[in-house]
């Protein structure tokens, strides 16, 4: 809260008050403007390129493991 205080009569003081989260006037009030999206950059395409190569690694090793078959260590005693 701002304080001012006003001289009247004769040296009398009255003090008044202002909250200072009030504006006085419109053109104080502030303006928010939405941001714009952000546009993809190089960062963007490197991450899509390493989830494919993710995809595409898994589904090689998926198909490497199938050729042995169920399991293959199930024969041999330990």
């Amino acid at each position: 809260m701002i304080s001012f205080k006003k001289k009247k009569n004769d040296d009398e003081v009255a003090d008044s008050t202002i909250p200072e989260s009030a504006p006085s006037t419109r053109s104080e009030i502030p303006v928010t403007l939405p941001k714009p999206k952000p546009q993809p950059d190089i960062y963007t395409l490197l991450l899509g390129l390493s989830v494919a190569a993710l995809v595409i690694a898994t589904v090689i090793l998926y198909l490497n493991l199938n050729a042995y078959g169920p399991n293959p260590l199930a024969g041999i005693k330990t």
